[in-house]
């Protein structure tokens, strides 16, 4: 009897290079990862058996009987195998993704395929006695047993098996696996017919080494899931590692480091450098924690995951290493660093996508300032469930009723009379209750519904005028706030002059108000043009909150306003640092002489109008001279002309404003 085992050996070669290749893949491997290593060795100890057992009965005039009986024994006992240790890991890849639940479909087809195994195991202990599988004849010639192909029929039991198993499992299987998996079965009869037909050529291990090389391939390879740049995984790696271990309930620590100043480094030192030095600080966390598995988390951030249990110790340690300066190439640097710690399981709520809270907390940190850290805690879960309720909530608010406008009066300060009113908008729900502009109006923009609301907005000025008009009252003129993303909007002209002239408003009562971040980056020139186009209709501008961002007056003077009001900032350190009293006063002499008129808002009390009044400030707005007021009641005080503190704007605070 005589085997062509070169395809086994070619197959045995080939899963030892699998074997050197995959090598300290990871650092933190999962039960799925071991599995897989361990198919390896037990598929190269089963190819080489297999040839063992070949040349013995190659070989049967010079080994000894006992010799070839123990190979080709213990070929049939190991070597079948080999299918259902690969079947558990495909069990094992697929139930990672299952619910919690379904592993009892795990447990079951494990123990049909045990228990399967375990009774050939005692027709394999049967052999000695019966010859079923194999026996040698007197002169120990190879002769095959009736039941010698048993062992293929029992592969594909048991692959049938696992593949039904995984199809119950589809709807929560990666697309392209679930390909890869179907093909397996199909593969494996066909060589199984192939066997049938030419019995003298081995090809069950050429079968299996096609199918763990293309898993390996797709699916464990740190070739693909790994980042080119730091050469540990990226971000898909991290996220599908998260969600196993979240699922497996592992006690892990987290921490991800987004560099704050990264882009610094990269403008003044040049992408390549910079590379490496994000490269460097990988390498770094890598040394600060030897048994965690860093990762490329995002652009320039990097995160850990540790199963160490000193947790402030690791968190210390990386925030004192980014105290110290970093060189690479010659390039000396300081670095900062926001961190986010999340520690798992996350008791606060164990269903909890670890990645928001994830993002939530850097956020939050890179938003107090450089070198923060925050631990993903029940505060920060209150406000992803605050800022999610809010979200449900800013969705429906406009058919909901959720919103309402109020209307601030801005006043001259030599005469008193207003001068034009501000509207404001504001939000309440029944379940949350009011709700502040500076916590709904940046998740309109990130939700993208702002030029909902701006739209929403406009549209209820324009019925407040026309009421006005219809009734034979003055319409006085209205501000309203305009977002920067709105001139993202290709039709925002189109839709803005459309509802002025269905209310059938005159030029010059409305007045948008823009901020100056409107004006930076590449939105300039398109914010412009919307602006020249909407002064064609008389429609004007304000520039508003100027001082607390970029306070770059070269840079907006030639921009087509008519007032810019100061942030109220501005005038609260008035109070505590006496050089604003200086850099105020200079500002409104500035603005006043490029023909601007100043409006200063946030204005609190007698001694802060007193000081206006001596810099000759042109006009002013707050709580001190009229809060914000709803509809009806800033109708009835414009209608009969009750807005003039002038007696406040003289030295007179206790006169009521009507």
């Amino acid at each position: 009897m005589y085997w062509n085992a070169v395809p086994e050996m070619i197959a045995a070669l080939i899963i030892l290079v699998l074997l050197l290749n995959s090598r300290d893949v990871h650092a933190m491997p999962s039960m799925r990862d071991r599995m897989f290593r361990f198919t390896l060795y037990y598929s190269l100890f089963s190819f080489l058996l297999n040839i063992l057992s070949i040349e013995t009965v190659h070989f049967h005039q010079v080994v000894p009987r006992w010799a070839i009986i123990a190979s080709n024994a213990a070929y049939f006992a190991f070597y079948p195998l080999i299918t259902p240790v690969f079947i558990f890991y495909i069990l094992l890849y697929a139930f990672e993704r299952a619910p919690e639940e379904h592993r009892v479909r795990l447990r079951t087809t494990g123990t049909i395929i045990l228990g399967s195994a375990a009774l050939y195991l005692v027709i394999v202990l049967l052999n000695f006695s019966y010859g079923w599988l194999f026996s040698l004849d007197e002169t120990n010639e190879y002769v095959r047993g009736p039941l010698n192909r048993l062992s293929l029929l029992l592969a594909m039991v048991h692959i049938v098996i696992g593949v039904l198993t995984v199809l119950r499992e589809r709807s929560y299987l990666d697309k392209f696996f679930f390909k890869v998996l179907l093909w397996f079965p199909m593969l494996s009869l066909a060589i199984v017919i192939i066997q049938a037909l030419y019995l003298e050529v081995v090809l069950t291990g050429s079968a299996l080494v096609i199918a763990i090389l293309s898993v390996y391939l797709n699916f464990q390879t740190k070739k693909i899931s790994i980042d080119t740049l730091t050469e540990f995984p990226n971000r898909e790696t991290f996220v599908s590692n998260l969600e196993t271990i979240v699922r497996h309930k592992r006690k892990v620590t987290v921490v991800v480091a987004s560099l704050d100043n990264f882009k610094s480094v990269n403008d003044t030192f040049g992408q390549k450098r910079g590379d490496l030095f994000l490269k460097e600080v990988a390498n770094t966390l890598q040394q600060l924690c030897p048994k965690g598995q860093p990762y490329r988390y995002g652009g320039d951030e990097l995160a850990i995951i540790t199963d160490s249990t000193d947790r402030g110790q690791l968190v210390e340690t990386i925030a004192e290493r980014f105290e110290r300066e970093w060189t690479v190439d010659g390039i000396t640097t300081r670095l900062s660093t926001s961190l986010a710690l999340l520690e798992l399981p996350f008791r606060a709520d164990p269903s909890t996508d670890p990645i928001t809270l994830i993002d939530h907390a850097l956020r939050t940190a890179k938003n107090r300032g450089p070198g923060q850290m925050v631990r993903c805690d029940t505060m920060v879960l209150h406000t992803i469930r605050r800022k999610n309720q809010l979200s449900e909530r800013l969705l429906r608010a406009i058919p909901e009723e959720s919103l309402s406008l109020y209307y601030q009066p801005i006043f001259s300060i030599d005469t008193g009379t207003m001068m034009m009113a501000e509207a404001l908008l504001r939000m309440e729900t029944k379940e949350l209750g009011p709700i502040t502009p500076s916590e709904f109006i940046p998740l309109a923009e990130e939700l993208g519904i702002i030029g909902e609301l701006g739209r929403w907005v406009l549209e209820q000025v324009c019925i407040l005028l026309s009421d006005f008009r219809s009734r034979g009252k003055e319409m006085p003129i209205i501000s309203i706030n305009f977002s920067s993303q709105q001139f993202s909007n290709p039709k925002v002209v189109k839709d803005i002059l459309e509802t002025i002239e269905r209310y059938r408003i005159p030029p010059g009562k409305i007045i948008l108000e823009l901020t100056e971040s409107t004006f930076i980056g590449s939105s300039f020139q398109d914010a412009l043009e919307v602006m020249h186009q909407l002064l064609g209709h008389g429609i004007h501008f304000n520039l508003d909150d100027f001082g607390s961002g970029y306070s770059n007056l070269s840079y907006v003077v030639n921009l087509p306003f008519r007032c810019i009001k100061l942030d109220k900032s501005l005038l609260w350190d008035v109070e505590e640092k006496n050089r604003m009293h200086h850099l105020i006063e200079s500002i409104i002499k500035v603005v006043r002489q490029i023909d601007y008129q100043v409006i200063v808002e946030g204005v609190e009390n007698a001694s802060q109008v007193s000081f206006l009044r001596s810099i000759e400030c042109d006009m002013i707005q707050g709580y001190y001279l009229c809060p914000p007021l709803p509809r009806d009641e800033f109708t009835r005080r414009h209608e009969a002309k009750l807005f003039s503190p002038l007696a406040k704007l003289v030295g007179n605070p206790e006169e009521p404003l009507d």
